[in-house]
């Protein structure tokens, strides 16, 4: 009998030591065990590294470098990669048991097409059997031959809805990754989204496992790399949008690019505004490039929308601000 396809699993580490032997744990439970797992570590400055030195074995690698960001971590897993496989993993996160089998099954017969299946978003403590993934965001996922509709719809060219995919659904052939190019390695929250976008767009096809998940860790308290309203990830957000829009435009002419990279780039500059304001600006100078949006992002509370209806999203914007920053109550907590 042939052979199974080796996966290589690679987790980019930083200073997740209280999260980091449930994460590879959910890599050894995997039913499929034709696996690698490389664990990078990312100039940690707990114990992570001492966590992950004490899973060393045959089939687990850990390798140290200087603090680069995860883009350069994942690259580097990427060049001690065997396998015809990748499967990348937050070292927080986790996979059903399924996962990798559920995926490498469907994908067994072809390395032009991509395989993603639903997230769960889950908190410290949640029994994961009793939480189940998105309805809205499982909306988004489908098998496809068509993967510039596939982003298409993701970034919101359908009513103005659009979603996100976490980086662990995936399960990438790494010819593929070949094909398509490493990460960007600046500081980005939305670097997957990026990278993904080149994957599709190398691919001939999604196909969706729904009978398997993938477990998305969140914090209460905020404190993760997408939930940061700093200058610096707003810049990176901004440029892998731009970089999006470059490789969509690479692909097609279509009309629909300009709406849905226009749609993202107001989100950006309301994030960004009051506190921002020269950034706000190149943002809002490339939406009228792209030829406006409609779309206005939600503000939240009946009084903020109030506002945003009658003096414009950026004024309302300013007062949410300015309120929250003088600690008064006048509008409630962001205006609900």
């Amino acid at each position: 009998m042939n052979q199974k396809p080796l996966v290589s699993i690679i987790i980019p580490l930083y200073n997740a030591d209280k999260y980091l032997s449930e994460t590879i744990k959910s890599v050894i439970n995997q039913t499929y065990t034709h696996w690698e797992l490389l664990i990078i570590n990312d100039g940690s400055t707990d114990q992570s590294l001492e966590v992950a030195r004490k899973f060393v074995s045959a089939k687990i690698k850990v390798f140290d470098q200087e603090n680069k960001g995860a883009g350069a971590a994942r690259n580097f897993g990427l060049k001690e990669a065997k396998g015809e496989y990748i499967q990348f993993l937050d070292a927080d996160d986790l996979l059903s048991s399924n996962k990798i089998e559920v995926q490498v099954r469907l994908l067994e017969n072809t390395s032009e097409k991509v395989a993603v299946c639903p997230t769960v978003h889950f908190f410290d403590g949640q029994d994961l059997s009793s939480i189940h993934p998105s309805a809205y965001e499982n909306s988004f996922l489908f098998s496809t031959g068509n993967t510039f509709e596939f982003l298409i719809n993701l970034y919101g060219g359908s009513n103005n809805k659009g979603s996100m995919i976490q980086t662990n659904a995936w399960l990438v052939p790494a010819n593929l990754i070949k094909k398509a190019g490493n990460w960007e390695e600046f500081y980005s929250p939305d670097d997957d989204g990026e990278f993904f976008c080149r994957v599709l767009l190398s691919a001939k096809g999604v196909v969706y496992t729904p009978n398997c998940s993938n477990y998305y860790r969140k914090f209460k308290n905020g404190s993760s790399l997408a939930s940061t309203k700093e200058k610096r990830a707003l810049e990176g957000i901004f440029k892998s949008l731009m970089l999006k829009k470059k490789h969509l435009t690479l692909k097609s002419n279509d009309s629909r690019i300009n709406k849905v990279i226009a749609r993202a780039a107001i989100e950006i500059a309301y994030l960004s505004y009051p506190k921002y304001k020269e950034l706000t600006n190149i943002i809002l100078n490339e939406i009228e490039a792209l030829g406006g949006t409609n779309y206005i992002p939600v503000l939240g509370g009946k009084v903020a929308e109030t506002l945003k209806k009658v003096f414009g999203w950026k004024v309302a914007k300013y007062l949410i601000e300015f309120n929250i920053s003088i600690g008064t109550n006048f509008f409630g907590k962001y205006g609900k």
